[in-house]
């Protein structure tokens, strides 16, 4: 009951640094169009990002999933330009570390091929979808978008506040069927106990599903996916925590790979914006990593959880602002 209680307060504290935020964003008004001098535009967006990076990594989230929201709510950017470099961000930083995954056999392939067909294919129609918005709804579409995804990062953090712990190794007592038959069951080799993991997942069905589900987020709304992998990997399927990270990233890899396309060719990838913002992410996340082996990074979280509700609320107030008179 005492720590319901300090969820709730904690939240109460979100709603009350919402309008807080609200108040910076006149200082943020940055477009990649503005007058600015390109260096000092892509200096100003190299250091944000870095920032983004490093808090996001002491949180143990992507950074497309704060840098997404951040930059719709907070700046006057087109959010088709935003949620382009969001998912080619996701992408980039997921493949700049999916080589060693693989290689050390931590990421269980099957399951990549498994997860990665309706995480791909759901990203594309994702990503098609937000191109026949922008091109088909205008003002109503941009309310859409940023009302929607106010909503599901509101739902982001209270998935972080409430969650269930996530288990490094899941106890699987019994197999369905369906998942038996896929043959997902693998083992890797874990260096801080000397030994193979084998391991086994249930639930591949219902896993499925969620892919698929995080996929049409994932393209629509350029959102970084492992805030929802990682649990459905975890939570649903069981999968050994240090496996459902690796897989995640791999598959994130995957399916943005192809989401990002039609943001291309709908030319939502402006290199003044997109080149500073993936290199102020990677270097802020390798920043952040070093980082984590000297900081306690729940403070991080929660300030981070912070930052989420407060964004959140600033989207759906900004799309209430822009819908039509």
């Amino acid at each position: 009951m005492e720590n319901i209680l300090k969820k709730i307060v904690f939240l109460v504290i979100c709603l009350i640094a919402s309008p807080a935020m609200a108040i910076v964003e006149s200082a943020t008004q940055v477009t990649p169009t503005s007058e600015l001098n390109p260096i000092t535009l892509f200096f100003i967006l190299l250091i944000v990002c870095i920032a983004i990076g490093i808090f996001a990594v002491l949180a143990g989230v992507g950074g497309g999933v704060i840098f997404t929201p951040l930059m719709m709510g907070f700046t006057s950017i087109d959010s088709f330009v935003i949620r382009s470099t969001g998912l080619f961000v996701a992408m980039v930083g997921a493949l700049v570390v999916a080589k060693p995954f693989l290689r050390k056999g931590i990421a269980n392939i099957k399951m990549l091929f498994y997860g990665a067909v309706p995480y791909t294919v759901f990203a594309i129609i994702g990503a098609l979808l937000a191109g026949y918005i922008k091109a088909t709804m205008g003002i109503q579409g941009e309310v859409f978008i940023r009302g929607a995804l106010g909503i599901i990062v509101i739902g982001i953090g209270l998935l972080f506040v409430f969650a269930g712990k996530k288990a490094e190794y899941p106890e699987v007592k019994e197999v369905d069927s369906f998942t038996e038959r896929l043959g997902l069951a693998m083992g890797y080799w874990e260096d801080s106990l000397g030994k193979v993991v084998n391991y086994k997942v249930k639930r591949a069905h219902i896993g499925a599903i969620l892919f698929a589900g995080v996929g049409l987020i994932s393209g629509l709304f350029g959102l970084g996916a492992g805030w929802a992998m990682v649990p459905v990997f975890n939570l649903v399927m069981l999968a050994p925590l240090k496996v459902a990270a690796t897989c995640s990233k791999v598959m994130i890899g995957i399916g943005d790979t192809g989401a990002i396309w039609p943001y291309i060719m709908g030319g939502g990838i402006l290199p003044l914006f997109a080149v500073p913002c993936m290199i102020g992410l990677i270097v802020g996340s390798l920043i952040g990593a070093k980082l984590m082996l000297v900081v306690k990074a729940g403070f991080i979280r929660y300030l981070v959880i912070i930052i989420m509700f407060g964004t959140g609320i600033r989207l759906v107030m900004k799309a209430i602002e822009m819908w039509p008179k």
